[in-house]
């Protein structure tokens, strides 16, 4: 028997490869009427390299340009559509799956953007927020076969909550 879900969680490099994998969670949110978590991770610097950038451009402007970067990873998961334009897709997407009235409400969506190593917050981030299932998007590889990255196979290893990795559309479908 498979264990309602109320939680998901998205983990996103915000590439198109990940389109797949954001329609999967969408989908599973909308069928189990769970809240989505939206993570993306910034990876740090090396101490060394930021230190030189920060020599470089000053303490400052290297703090502009990190909210700059936060502010255009948040539009780009949040989108820059209305909400109105959003409900409307949400409900042509559950006539498209066969999901009823009911079903079709997108309880809620939280982002999250996090800095440090991909697969530790990775991990944190499920079990803080007591996630149910992570989500996760392959990646083209060589000759365009899907590729699964030493994040998702951390991910994997580590973590005690079930992880679901999509392919990529490799036809363009």
């Amino acid at each position: 028997m498979i264990k309602p879900m109320n939680k998901i969680l998205f983990a996103t490099d915000l590439t198109p490869n990940c389109q797949q994998a954001y329609d999967y969670a969408i989908s599973l949110s909308m069928r189990f009427q769970a809240t989505v978590y939206l993570l993306y991770i910034i990876e740090p610097l090396p101490e060394n390299v930021e230190g030189r950038i920060k020599g470089l451009l000053g303490q400052h402007r290297w703090e502009d340009i990190t909210h700059t970067k936060e502010g255009e990873v948040r539009k780009s998961l949040t989108g820059k559509r209305t909400s109105a334009h959003v409900m409307s897709d949400i409900q042509e997407f559950c006539k498209l799956v066969g999901v009823g009235n009911a079903d079709s409400d997108l309880q809620s969506r939280e982002i999250i953007i996090s800095d440090g190593n991909i697969v530790e917050t990775i991990i944190e981030t499920a079990e803080k927020n007591q996630c149910d299932l992570i989500v996760m998007g392959a990646h083209k590889g060589l000759l365009h076969r899907n590729s699964i990255g030493d994040s998702i196979k951390g991910v994997m290893r580590e973590s005690r909550v079930p992880v679901t990795v999509v392919p990529t559309d490799i036809e363009g479908k």
